[in-house]
């Protein structure tokens, strides 16, 4: 495959998994911290590489902060960017675990489930941090640290079991459709 065609078809990939990320986080907006962009950039990265996952993710958060129904993410917009770098990481290490695409239902989507939830919880300390930084900076300390993490438990609860219930159904059907549909894709990149 020539390097325009394959340029192409990753562009394709890109804007169609981000398109699919946005659309699925404003129909799911009236459920706090439940998105389907964390299984769909794991899978992304899994299927069709790290690079491929971090612009999915990149693209999808910057989108999301700047449009969301909940309003513009100003400064935090970088730290919710990073934290959905995270999936993509995992997504990548998982493919290069989990070798060939699987079934659509088997032990292993367990396993999706629970590192999408690990990596929710990643997310959310990494962001609940990062909106103690920005609403606090200069003055920040420990206390308000803690306390802007303990203040978003009840969100970090239901993004991890979000991520743990999409993890362990969607991830694996988008893996074992995006394998068929894209025959070859399973990039180890």
């Amino acid at each position: 495959m020539s390097s325009h065609v394959a340029s192409a078809r990753q562009a394709a990939v890109v804007a169609a998994f981000t398109a699919l990320a946005v659309a699925s986080d404003f129909a799911l907006a009236e459920i706090p911290n439940v998105k389907l962009v964390d299984p769909i950039v794991f899978s992304v990265a899994f299927v069709f590489g790290l690079e491929v996952g971090v612009y999915v993710g990149v693209l999808s958060e910057l989108v999301w902060g700047v449009l969301s129904p909940y309003g513009f993410g100003g400064y935090i917009i970088p730290f919710l960017v990073g934290g959905e770098v995270l999936y993509a990481l995992a997504g990548w290490a998982a493919s290069r675990v989990w070798k060939g695409d699987g079934a659509a239902v088997s032990a292993r989507n367990l396993y999706i489930g629970a590192v999408l939830a690990l990596c929710a919880f990643l997310w959310d300390v990494e962001t609940n941090a990062g909106s103690a930084l920005v609403a606090f900076w200069p003055s920040v300390t420990l206390d308000r640290l803690v306390a802007t993490e303990v203040v978003g438990i009840p969100f970090m609860v239901a993004h991890e079991l979000g991520d743990l219930v999409t993890g362990a159904v969607v991830a694996p059907l988008i893996i074992f459709y995006a394998t068929r549909l894209w025959p070859g894709s399973l990039s180890r990149k």
